[in-house]
């Protein structure tokens, strides 16, 4: 403690909470890194920035600025500084508009980082007008160069804020493209997500809507069918569903069909009661290798946590490029017209 207070008490007030701010974003992001944050973290820092997790893409940053920071008496380093924080400012908008609009989750670690960015900007900030206040009486071309710095500063910041945009990542879509489950128009940004689990007596109830739904939703959309096994018995049904997801994706819709109605006459089907339901169809079942079934249990579980759902039957309509989000929960809500105008609120003009 001795060494701390003598290396604030070194670097004056001013500096001293830049400082403080850096080192405290960076614990803070070290220790989301490690996974030591309450549940209500989760959600969020499993998100992305250009491919990066939130905390291992906030140690890089704030490293980097503490590294910087015993050189911002040169001009160069002292530039580059004042425009990462600039940066960091836009970012940091931008990471809070998706917690609240997006994520719909609060991160109070997350929170606590932004707070400490916007204490070192701040701080640097009132050094900066402090400056420009001292410049006026010096001249014109004085006061001008430093009020030029200004509106550069605040561009980096808007363009900080843009490329954060550009960045997010969401978890829930991170493997969309690599795992062969989806079915519909593969190069389209919106993408549909159905939640369901196959004994919800609800989720009978709506799957006649969503079915006339789905051809529409398959013309504009990509189209992922989510389980979210609410009853235990559903898991036993995951396997198969996995295999036909990505092996029989032109044949889908009606082997779901097969499914559904295998699952009301059996809680535990055998790969014999699958081939036997789907065998109409001129389907063949192939198990799929403990570790595609594996990873395809995760990715379920990464989008359901993504997106925040929290019962079945329920329908996200997420378009990759605008982040625009609709939630549709429940049968009132899983009706037809309710489902193609919530694709088209999210759909590109």
């Amino acid at each position: 403690m001795p060494m701390i207070s003598d290396r604030i008490k070194s670097l004056g007030m001013r500096m001293a909470v830049v400082w403080t701010g850096l080192a405290t974003a960076l614990a803070l992001s070290i220790f989301l890194a490690a996974g030591l944050c309450p549940e209500t973290c989760k959600a969020t820092y499993q998100w992305t920035i250009f491919g990066m997790q939130f905390p291992f893409f906030g140690i890089g940053f704030f490293a980097l600025c503490l590294l910087l920071f015993p050189l911002r008496k040169r001009s160069f380093a002292r530039g580059l500084f004042a425009v990462m924080i600039a940066g960091a400012w836009g970012a940091e908008i931008t990471f809070l508009h998706a917690q609240h609009s997006i994520i719909k989750n609060w991160c109070p670690i997350c929170l606590a980082v932004a707070l400490c960015v916007c204490v070192v900007g701040i701080a640097l900030g009132a050094g900066y007008f402090s400056d420009i206040r001292k410049q006026f009486g010096s001249g014109r071309e004085a006061a001008m160069r430093y009020l030029s710095r200004g509106v550069l500063l605040t561009a980096v910041m808007i363009a900080g804020s843009y490329l954060a945009f550009l960045g997010l990542g969401n978890p829930a879509t991170s493997h969309a493209d690599t795992l062969p489950l989806a079915l519909g128009k593969p190069d389209s940004e919106v993408e549909v997500y159905v939640f369901t689990d196959w004994f919800c007596p609800a989720c009978r109830k709506a799957e006649p809507d969503m079915e006339k739904a789905y051809p529409d939703i398959m013309r504009r959309a990509k189209l992922l069918f989510i389980d979210m096994p609410i009853h235990a018995e559903s898991m036993n049904f995951i396997p198969y569903n996995l295999s036909f997801l990505a092996r029989e994706k032109a044949r889908y819709l009606e082997i779901r069909k097969a499914l559904l109605q295998l699952a009301e006459r059996t809680k535990e089907p055998t790969p014999e009661d699958v081939q036997k339901a789907v065998a109409p169809l001129g389907v063949t079942y192939r198990p799929l290798n403990y570790s595609d079934v594996n990873a395809g249990v995760q990715y379920f579980q990464s989008v359901v946590q993504a997106f925040r759902v929290e019962g079945t039957p329920a329908m996200v309509v997420y378009n990759r490029k605008t982040r625009n989000t609709k939630l549709l929960n429940g049968t009132r809500d899983l009706s037809y017209p309710y489902i193609l105008m919530a694709v088209s609120g999210v759909a590109p003009p």
